[in-house]
């Protein structure tokens, strides 16, 4: 704006220099309303710009506005901030310290530490967390609150202390928060993620449903085209705001004809997990593929003809494709036996694992940080990220397996449940799955704009 004053200015003076070539009368009264402008713009640019204001609202420029408030609601402060209260709120960076916040406010490093001694027992304010937003409440340099969401549910709450006026005190303030359950259902045209964010799941909750059907589906090669499923889960809410996906509670997944169902429960010990109808854990000893969402490209085969070498050999193992990239999970828990460059697998990860049992994973772009001889591992467990090293015409993971030394089909393996629900918890258990498998089965599932979907408090 200062830039297009200016070349205004510069066009009314050359205006003026040509007007002396016209006639010296018009010089003086042109110049003089040029002069009286530029006096009043600056004027008013100095009162208003932010650059006027005081230390406090410069700071609070990178964050959100401030607002006049009567404090923020039943929810946020146990004891309201004074009708007068000015909120600001500051979007947290790397650089920011609840020292550099207080200090917009005029307060000194003895005072603030005092606040932090006072709250150190609640919250310790040296942790605050970038991205995330401290709320103040003030009156000119005077501070009568201060508010830091600690997690999803809790709201850390520092006031003025009334019994001595001078001081505070904080408190931990729980916030307004509900569960409730929500059903959704859908048929792949696609694939399981489009489809399910289509039929009203998000991200997450699709995620956790591949996690459960981990050990049964690989959703590279099984799920087709008319393939059903169905999830019955948890949603939380805070001040009546969606907030987040909770656990799932029941799910079913039906591919090729093939139906398979899962149902959360906590045994008497205190575990949970997922099982079948019949109470047998769907945990395994390894996943069925190490990639999610992701295409078989190339099939376990004894006569296959290499696209680089032009010539048939077998190819005992499963070539996922994938973007380079993509993260690698560890099968199943064991320890590394090797992980570095191999010949024409380029960068090559095995791992060892109980029973006997061997796994491979070739043509990583990169191995996962701290994954080397003699780690071990988790199932689940990013371990490597797909590539195209060694002999290889794109991106994808190389996947083989072991048993006692010989290379077998992974698609045909069906290792046996890690375990079963404990007789003493099978009552509980088939009054549970009773439960939720009416859930899945209900016909009342309401047609929402999203797909089918159903919520339930």
């Amino acid at each position: 704006m200062i830039k297009e004053i200016l070349k205004e200015v510069k066009n009314h003076l050359k205006e003026i220099s040509d007007n002396q070539t016209r006639g010296a009368g018009l010089t003086r009264p042109i110049l003089l309303a040029v002069l009286v402008g530029i006096s009043i713009f600056f004027t008013v640019f100095f009162i208003l710009s932010p650059k006027a204001f005081s230390q406090k609202e410069t700071g609070n420029a990178r964050g959100i506005a401030p607002q006049d408030t009567g404090g923020p609601g039943p929810a946020a402060l146990a004891e309201p901030a004074p009708a007068l209260s000015r909120r600001y709120d500051f979007r947290l960076s790397d650089a920011d310290t609840f020292y550099r916040i207080l200090s917009y406010f005029n307060l000194s490093g003895v005072q603030t530490q005092e606040i932090i001694q006072k709250t150190k027992a609640v919250y310790d304010l040296r942790a605050l967390k970038k991205g995330e937003v401290l709320r103040v409440y003030a009156e000119g340099n005077r501070i009568d609150a201060i508010e830091y969401r600690i997690s999803d549910f809790e709201m850390l709450n520092i006031t003025r202390d009334a019994s001595a006026p001078e001081g505070f005190k904080a408190a931990r303030v729980e916030l307004p928060h509900e569960m409730r359950t929500m059903t959704v259902s859908g048929t792949i045209q696609n694939s399981l993620y489009e489809d399910g964010i289509k039929a009203g799941a998000d991200a997450q909750g699709i995620m956790n449903f591949s996690d459960i059907f981990a050990w049964d589906v690989d959703f590279a090669a099984d799920i087709r085209k008319g393939d059903t499923f169905k999830i019955y889960y948890e949603t939380h809410y805070v001040d009546g705001k969606y907030l987040k996906t909770g656990k799932i509670l029941g799910a079913e997944i039906v591919s090729g004809g093939r139906r398979v169902a899962a149902v959360y429960f906590e045994g008497g010990d205190g575990k949970a997990g997922y099982y079948d109808e019949d109470g047998k854990s769907l945990r395994r000893m390894l996943l069925k593929s190490p990639l999610r969402f992701s295409r078989i490209s190339s099939r376990f085969t004894t006569s296959r003809f290499h696209p680089i070498l032009k010539m048939y050999r077998p190819h005992h193992g499963i070539d996922y494709a994938a973007p380079t990239g993509t993260p690698v999970e560890a099968s199943g828990s064991g320890r590394v036996v090797s992980a570095g460059w191999k010949s024409g697998y380029g960068n090559f990860i095995e791992l060892k694992h109980p029973n006997g049992y061997v796994t491979g994973y070739g043509h990583l772009s990169r191995i996962g940080k701290g994954v080397s001889p003699g780690r071990a591992v988790e199932q689940g467990e990013v371990i490597g990220y797909v590539g195209s090293t060694g002999i290889s015409t794109g991106p994808h993971l190389h996947y083989e397996i072991k048993v006692n030394g010989s290379l077998i089909n992974p698609q045909r393996i069906k290792a046996q449940p890690n375990k079963s629900v404990a007789k003493n918890d099978m009552r509980r258990f088939a009054s549970a799955r009773d439960e939720i498998m009416k859930k899945l089965a209900a016909d009342t599932i309401a047609v929402a704009s999203r797909g089918n979907v159903s919520a339930r408090n």
